[in-house]
């Protein structure tokens, strides 16, 4: 896990901006410069000793050049598939350097992990950047002339060109809550590489690749026969490979179904006395504080729970940094929390973390989620049975649905997951895919949901020089939890069936619990003892002028209404704010 920027046809005397990446590889630092390009890496020490781990990394023939940003977890395996298993002693990236070297990017199907990496073919001259599947790794760059720059942050640009706020995707963020994906950024000019993908420089001319498809992927599996027993073979596979480090490892834990189901299955794979440490975000006033929960079950199953709370007083210096860290909006206060659970794990020397993101997204287990399942299923004339029982444990009725699906279809999926707040704004409607249940999964996998949390995660975990790992955004779990059917991932009318059944086998007392909604304490603290601090960020954004004076009416609105219980537009123009401080050099295009 590490950072990298670097450049093609420019002068390095322009990148001195780009040193503020240091956070993301504090243990070391290197550099690679060859005519025209130039690269700069910085360490995160996960893996192999720094003599054998060292980057830029030039493979032993002289031919390749590699800069590489993350994990490649099977790297065991790819060294015994190069008949040189001695050479994964050395670590993940030597393994990769050395298979680039011998098969070029003709096999990266074989990778297993999650990485942002950039190869110089010294024969060819060509550049190659390359974004793992789901895009858990970030990779940026910006073609201007001639020249090309690349980066792990959108902050490296800085010096390079002045970063220009794109006024249509701010817009877009604040009337329908879409934040950009695929290729584009907040910022004007800044391209991100898109998962799956590789992009190509050569001769000037940039090309772009797709090295993998989840829809394929997904039809393919639906032909076959799927079991649970299958799925978690290959979740135990993908926890196995992920627990592969030379440092401390902990695990993210909610008490939630997907971090409860992880932590069993961590245990099942490895043993039950295997040394991990679970760290759960809380918060200062009761109602909003589950961390008694995740107490109790820890100490159901044997592991230490350590807890780390946040207090409204922190929230505005750590937004003030976070800003800094994010480049871009972030979702809210939770992200802020999250971050500061980081700065405890790195305090205590717990360098990695386990995560259990991607679980509601592969089985359908947020609110809308189920709606579109019982849609399809009184859509298709199937699984009677087993619509009567969702709509039982929704306590809703089968023509609120129908209302709300076809609402949902029509705004293309604009939304909060719990359905409080449904985009009147948006118009876009979307295409099926196979049917509404996987149509909606895949947008949150691919456009929504996995991108922009995947985002948020990695830079508040960068910024205190720590990893963490998805064992369920494994390509082969998530793609293969996708294609189950409806019936096999709402059994007995639970969401995420498959998740429940390895807590069953040791909590039976708790496997059935309904999927509790994420309270934070944004809304009563903005209200509250942070209203101040609201005022004072909203006038900073209104002395701006970046935005018309109706955008501000939800604000007023928010606090003379006894009614408004959504803080998320508020959070986002407080968030819109830390942009125009005259500290920092953002425009506007």
């Amino acid at each position: 896990m590490c950072g990298f920027f670097g450049l093609v046809n420019a002068d390095p005397a322009r990148i001195a901006g780009a040193f503020n990446i240091r956070h993301r590889g504090p243990d070391s630092e290197g550099e690679y410069r060859d005519d025209e390009l130039y690269l700069k890496h910085f360490r995160l020490a996960i893996l192999g000793e720094e003599k054998y781990a060292r980057q830029p990394m030039v493979s032993r023939d002289g031919s390749i050049v590699v800069v590489f940003n993350g994990e490649i977890y099977n790297y065991r395996e790819i060294a015994e598939f190069l008949d040189e298993p001695d050479l994964a002693s050395n670590g993940d990236t030597r393994v990769l350097v050395e298979f680039l070297s011998k098969y070029s990017l003709d096999k990266l199907d074989m990778l297993n992990g999650m990485f942002a990496m950039v190869i110089y073919n010294k024969q060819e001259r060509s550049l190659s950047l390359i974004r793992d599947r789901f895009g858990i790794k970030p990779l940026y760059y910006l073609k201007s002339g001639n020249s090309l720059y690349f980066a792990s942050e959108i902050k490296c640009f800085r010096g390079m060109t002045d970063l220009k706020l794109d006024r249509e995707k701010v817009t877009d963020y604040l009337d329908m809550g879409i934040y950009p994906f695929g290729k584009e950024t907040f910022y004007r000019g800044i391209v991100q590489v898109e998962p799956g993908t590789w992009v190509q420089y050569r001769d000037e001319e940039v090309k772009e690749n797709i090295y993998y498809d989840l829809k394929k992927e997904c039809m393919h599996l639906a032909e076959r026969k799927l079991s649970v027993e299958e799925y978690e073979s290959l979740l135990s596979e993908s926890i196995r490979i992920r627990l592969r480090s030379d440092v401390p490892i902990s695990i993210h834990y909610s008490g939630g179904t997907d971090s409860t189901a992880l932590l069993l299955k961590i245990k099942e794979v490895w043993g039950w006395d295997y040394p991990i440490v679970a760290y759960t975000m809380g918060y200062c006033e009761e109602e909003f504080d589950e961390s008694r929960l995740t107490e109790e079950y820890c100490s159901y199953v044997g592991v230490e729970n350590r807890k780390v709370f946040l207090s409204p007083e922190e929230v505005p210096e750590y937004a003030r940094v976070l800003h800094n860290f994010e480049d871009e909006p972030y979702a809210g206060i939770p992200v802020i929390a999250y971050y500061k659970l980081n700065m405890q794990e790195r305090k205590s020397d717990y360098i990695v973390s386990i995560e259990g993101q991607g679980g509601d997204e592969t089985f359908g287990g947020y609110l809308y989620h189920i709606y579109m399942a019982m849609y399809d299923l009184h859509r298709l004339g199937k699984h009677h049975s087993l619509l009567e029982k969702l709509l039982d444990v929704t306590s809703t009725t089968l023509d609120k649905v129908i209302k709300v699906s076809e609402k949902l279809t029509r705004s293309g999926f604009s939304s909060h997951t719990d359905l409080t707040d449904l985009r009147s704004k948006a118009e876009k409607p979307v295409t099926m895919f196979m049917d509404w249940l996987r149509t909606i999964q895949v947008y949150d996998i691919l456009q929504n949901k996995i991108p922009r949390t995947l985002r948020f995660h990695d830079r508040a975990s960068m910024a205190c020089g720590r990893e963490v790992r998805f064992p369920l955004l494994d390509h082969n779990v998530l793609a293969y939890g996708l294609a189950f059917d409806h019936s096999l991932k709402y059994r007995e009318g639970l969401s995420k069936y498959p998740l429940r059944m390895i807590i069953k086998r040791h909590m039976k007392q708790v496997y059935s619990v309904p999927k509790r909604s994420v309270v934070t304490p944004q809304t009563v603290w903005l209200r509250g003892r942070l209203k101040d601090w609201a005022f004072e960020r909203i006038h900073i954004l209104k002395r701006s002028n970046f935005l018309p004076e109706t955008y501000f009416r939800v604000f007023d609105n928010f606090y003379n209404s006894n009614d408004m219980s959504n803080s998320f537009y508020i959070w986002q123009l407080i968030n819109l704010s830390f942009f125009f401080e005259k500290s920092l050099d953002t425009t506007v295009a």
